[in-house]
């Protein structure tokens, strides 16, 4: 096994407390399908067997459960961490003991089409200690309609350097790091003369790497998160050169215990004999100009796949989440090749003169009344549709009532919610088992329970 998956599934959704205030974020509906389904599915398309999935103590037997009733291959392996606010960085360290092989990691947020073999073949090619997936950020991002928010989103941007080959990571901070300018270090430039940054780059929190990095992550207890601080690390560490060693006699009166024995980065990527002397024996380079050694002496490389074109969306936010339902439907059959997922389950009961859009679907024991119409949206299961009910652009999950003449237009409305008669809702997020009065009006509302709300 060359890769071990690993799905960061222990998230509690901190940009989107609306949706994960009683639903586990990782079990939010995406298509009628919970979101963790979509990288499982991932990695059973890629041919893996197994995978090992960290989970909050308080989500596991929810998600266990979940995933048994979706029939997912794949053979999970659930470890549970404490319900507490642990980054990233820290979940990959609790697995430490399980980790033998280089790591495959994604979140469980997901959704992507790619072929894993590319991201694998750049890893392979540059020997690389983190491989990066990373896609274009469409120009409408910022003009899709937030539901509860009259104001366009904000996109959190990163500037993202790249080789003129457009593979090798030179350069990744965020945007807010910086006032005015970027400054870039002179040894990076006489290195890499010719840098491209991106600002339009997202990353997909999927990263290929190597084991050692695990490793360095135990004894660095003060890195909290991938994206956020490992990877912007190792981007830089790639061009720092490693301390000499010290040359000074040990203080003859300094206990041996108390002696400093913290390892820098470069003792992590050292190279075993046998994998030194096949590089040197080799003919192969990964570099065309110069004479210099295959990767010019770098123990520490950073690579990224770009992906174009497909489906690659990270539905970490509201506004993500909401885009992510509205392109599922187009995008199931190269998410699940080979697995039958009707748009409108054979268990729908559909009125005469209703009309529901090819880019819609419909779950399980769902009722729809005459004359309803339904564009754009996902319906959950066993929920009923009154007559004459228009619905676009929204998503409605499990067991919500929708009465009569109703118009819900660019909502979520989560599960058990109730709609009463004539209500009018457009760009509205409803929280789970609300009631809205008949008649009711609103615009740009969250309509969640008072213990829910945060105060900001």
């Amino acid at each position: 096994m060359e890769f071990q998956a690993v799905i960061l599934a222990a998230g509690q959704g901190s940009r989107m407390t609306d949706l994960t205030a009683k639903t586990c974020k990782a079990l939010l509906p995406i298509g009628n399908m919970p979101m963790i389904w979509y990288p499982v599915q991932m990695l059973e398309k890629a041919g893996f067997e197994c995978a090992i999935v960290i989970v909050l103590e308080s989500t596991k037997s929810d998600i266990e459960r979940v995933l048994l009733d979706c029939k997912v291959k794949i053979k999970l392996d659930f470890v549970s961490i404490q319900d507490e606010d642990w980054g990233t960085a820290d979940s990959l360290r609790h697995i430490r003991d399980k980790v033998t092989t280089d790591l495959l990691v994604v979140s469980c947020d997901l959704i992507t089409d790619i072929p894993l073999h590319l991201l694998a073949d750049v890893h392979r090619t540059y020997d690389a200690t983190i491989t990066v997936l990373m896609a274009a950020i469409p120009d409408s991002a910022a003009d899709v309609p937030m539901p509860g928010s009259k104001s366009k989103k904000k996109i959190e941007r990163d500037f993202v350097g790249l080789d003129q080959h457009g593979s090798r990571l030179l350069f990744l901070a965020s945007e807010a790091d910086f006032e005015e300018s970027i400054t870039i270090k002179k040894s990076l430039l006489k290195k890499h003369p010719y840098i491209n940054i991106r600002t339009k780059l997202m990353d997909a929190h999927l990263y290929l790497m190597k084991k050692w990095v695990v490793d360095f992550l135990a004894d660095q207890r003060s890195i909290t998160t991938l994206k956020g601080e490992l990877l912007p690390h190792l981007v830089q560490k790639q061009f720092s050169q490693p301390k000499p060693p010290d040359k000074d006699l040990p203080n003859p009166d300094e206990s041996i215990v108390s002696t400093k024995t913290t390892s820098d980065i470069y003792s992590y990527a050292a190279d075993d004999y046998l994998t030194q002397l096949a590089r040197e024996y080799s003919t192969w380079n990964d570099h065309r100009g110069d004479m210099a050694d295959c990767y010019h002496g770098n123990p520490i490389r950073c690579y990224t796949y770009l992906k174009s074109g497909g489906c690659c969306v990270r539905a970490n936010t509201l506004a993500s989440y909401c885009e992510a339902n509205r392109h599922i439907p187009k995008q199931l059959s190269s998410l699940a090749p080979g697995r039958e997922i009707p748009l409108v389950h054979p268990t729908v009961t559909i009125q005469q003169k209703s009309q529901v859009g090819s880019d819609s679907m419909i779950g399980e024991g769902t009722t729809v009344g005459e004359k309803v119409s339904i564009k754009k949206s996902i319906i959950g299961k066993h929920c009923i549709i009154g007559e004459k009910a228009k619905i676009s652009n929204s998503v409605i999950m499990d067991h919500v009532t929708i009465k009569e003449g109703s118009v819900v237009q660019g909502c979520v409305i989560c599960d058990n919610a109730h709609l009463n008669d004539k209500c009018e809702l457009k760009d509205c997020l409803v929280g789970t088992s609300q009631n809205i009065f008949a008649m009711s009006k609103y615009t740009n509302e969250v309509i969640v329970d008072r213990e829910q709300m945060m105060t900001i």
